[in-house]
């Protein structure tokens, strides 16, 4: 039985991916970057991932980007690929509305980039501590942040800075 932890990052920004892969890949686990949310799912399909991190603003298929595509990803991996594979969200955005999506389409966590590169391995660290993770207690968890989440839209308040 291999103990290789596999993390798929969905990134269409090249320098972010070099980061990225700089203080992840062969820390933490092997990471498998993607552009575009179509070879992210096929990917997917082929194997069995630890642990996702996504842009929401990424080329739904070569060459077509879109803002949401992200969302799209992690809609897809969670109704026919995955139930507990967490996927963490990496935004620049500060918007509930842009997160409250991430998490209606099945989101785990999210961190800001401009918190830096550490936030996101700590994140990653904490989340491949808790593989295997129980479908039932990530759910609540979602539920738990999406209701912080839509609290902070209905009082119009952007997420702290």
């Amino acid at each position: 039985m291999s103990t290789e932890r596999w993390i798929l990052l969905l990134e269409d920004d090249m320098i972010q991916t070099m980061l990225f892969r700089a203080a992840v890949d062969g820390v933490l686990g092997t990471v498998l970057n993607f552009t575009d949310l179509s070879e992210a799912l096929a990917q997917m399909r082929r194997m069995e991932v630890d642990l996702c991190v996504v842009d929401l603003g990424v080329f739904t298929q070569p060459g077509v980007f879109h803002l949401d595509g992200g969302n799209r990803f992690i809609a897809e991996v969670r109704s026919k690929i995955s139930r507990t594979t967490p996927i963490i969200v990496a935004t620049s955005g500060r918007k509930p509305e842009s997160l409250i999506a991430s998490f209606r389409a099945g989101a785990d966590d999210y961190v800001l980039k401009d918190e830096g590169l550490d936030k996101v391995v700590d994140r990653i660290r904490l989340w491949m501590g808790k593989i295997p993770i129980d479908r039932i207690q990530l759910e609540t968890q979602r539920v738990r942040l999406l209701n912080f989440l839509e609290k902070a839209e209905k009082n119009r308040h952007d997420l702290p800075e």
